[in-house]
């Protein structure tokens, strides 16, 4: 069976991750990250016997109608491509878009937006035959199986299809319980030099070592996409893994996708062991509440140079009401930690949470002054689908549902009582502003600078911080 994998772009041509819960125009610095479900999906299928292509268009600037123009001049069995919120309108128009000139083409989408609302967009969309719910490697490789063998869809876990007019919703599929099993990310069928550190600007590469979140956190979708428990592949799968990414694809940075890196220390402590003698240079993600100097310290020998956090905001009671579990204290202490360690941090924050005031944005603009941070990224609180506080937003008339294009983390949506959306995108503005002209950031910046990349980073910047038209 040929299958076609993409990540498409929208129709400006506009490039976006759409990568479980993380669904956005561009990461840290405008940064487009490698498509690690799609490649595992494309390992995967490949595996079972499949003639398997793909494509990142945003990311190698591809043109959409360059994608339908190949499509219709040599149409696959099957056209797979990832979704995400504020892109949906033009994900699932590219359903029908393909069906125009490929009628036979069977099209399927995953990602968490469609998993919450996978009927809606069954409905609203002729040209989709297919989503996968949640994580969807199985659901992918079951569905591709029936189809080529021409069975019944019935009875495939995780799938919600269209069958003649009805829609139909399968059961659950339960997550993998041996990520061993699957097979390295398929990172041949990519473009590699298309992804790029922003300030340093070498190739670099998504390794993910476990899959699931425990936290409840109401912003977020991760346990829409992986589920709430933490499921560990193997430390030599991925050491291994790690050993092919430099051996075959000659790429030594790396950053490691999980929902929360260090939530199993003894597991951390133990890869960092194993990956150290590679040689490798990585970042990673932490929560404030799961790294000590301990750790730190073994994380640094092993060739990681950034850790990212999700502090979110300075004020406790906000914290609390979003469930993140976390404190205050806990998040200063984890900045000097990894700091003391010479390790770069990052700081993750979100304003407009339900609860937010005038005092409490100030709390987190005074708590972002002051924490020794080399990037801070501040972010609004937006409804996504397949998170908490989506179901809140509705059910409180916080907002207006329809277009979900402006579901964006970089526009506030919600009207919260007492504060209006003008009111923290002119926040976010500031907080940017104060922190991103200070002169020590901008040494921290320029000591990872590539001179060969002096140009794009740039640019990058500029972009980063609004100054100009993206």
């Amino acid at each position: 069976m040929k299958v076609l994998l993409l990540n498409p772009p929208t129709v400006e041509g506009k490039g976006f991750i759409r990568e479980g819960r993380c669904t956005q125009e561009s990461g840290v610095w405008t940064t487009l990250w490698p498509p690690i479900s799609l490649a595992t999906m494309g390992a995967v299928l490949e595996r079972e016997g499949h003639q398997v292509t793909a494509k990142d268009a945003g990311a190698t600037e591809y043109p959409r109608k360059s994608i339908l123009r190949d499509i219709e001049a040599s149409p696959p069995d099957a056209v797979i491509w990832s979704t995400g919120t504020p892109s949906i309108g033009d994900d699932l128009a590219l359903a029908n878009e393909i069906k125009k000139v490929a009628p036979g083409a069977r099209t399927a989408v995953f990602g968490t937006h469609v998993t919450a609302l996978d009927e809606r967009c069954l409905s609203e969309t002729p040209g989709l035959d297919a989503i996968f719910r949640n994580e969807p490697e199985a659901t992918a490789a079951e569905w591709a199986a029936r189809l080529e063998r021409k069975e019944s869809l019935g009875r495939v876990a995780g799938l919600s299809y269209r069958a003649g007019s009805d829609v139909r919703r399968n059961p659950d599929r339960p997550f993998l319980s041996d990520l061993d099993s699957l097979p390295d990310p398929a990172w041949h069928l990519f473009d590699l030099d298309a992804y790029r550190l922003p300030l340093r600007g070498e190739r670099f590469l998504m390794v993910t070592p476990h899959r699931g979140c425990p936290y409840p956190c109401s912003y977020c979708t991760a346990q829409t996409y992986y589920g709430a428990k933490l499921r560990r592949r193997s430390v030599e799968k991925v050491r291994d893994e790690i050993r092919r990414n430099v051996e075959v694809h000659g790429v030594k940075d790396l950053f490691f996708w999980s929902d929360t890196f260090t939530l199993d220390k003894r597991y951390v402590m133990a890869l960092c062991d194993a990956i150290a003698p590679l040689g490798v240079s990585w970042a990673s993600n932490s929560r404030v509440d799961t790294i000590d100097e301990e750790l730190a310290r073994a994380m640094r020998r092993a060739g990681c140079w950034m850790i990212s956090f999700g502090i979110e905001s300075g004020d406790q009671a906000l914290l609390d009401a979003a469930g993140k579990g976390a404190t205050v204290e806990e998040s200063e202490r984890a900045v000097a930690v990894v700091k003391a360690e010479g390790i770069k941090a990052a700081g993750h924050f979100v304003l407009g949470l339900p609860g937010e005031t005038r005092e409490s944005l100030d709390k987190t603009l005074a708590l972002a002054s002051r924490l020794p941070l080399d990037f801070e990224q501040f972010y609004c609180a937006v409804p996504f689908p397949g998170s908490r506080l989506y179901d809140e937003a509705r059910a409180k008339g916080w907002l207006a549902e329809g277009d979900f294009s402006r579901y964006r983390q970089d526009e506030a949506l919600l009207e919260l009582p007492g504060l209006s959306p003008e009111e923290v995108m002119a926040y976010r503005e500031k907080a940017y502003r104060r922190f991103y002209t200070r002169p020590r950031v901008a040494v921290s910046a320029l000591s990872l600078l590539s001179p060969r990349n002096l140009g794009r980073a740039a640019s990058a910047f500029k972009r980063f911080l609004g100054w100009t038209h993206a």
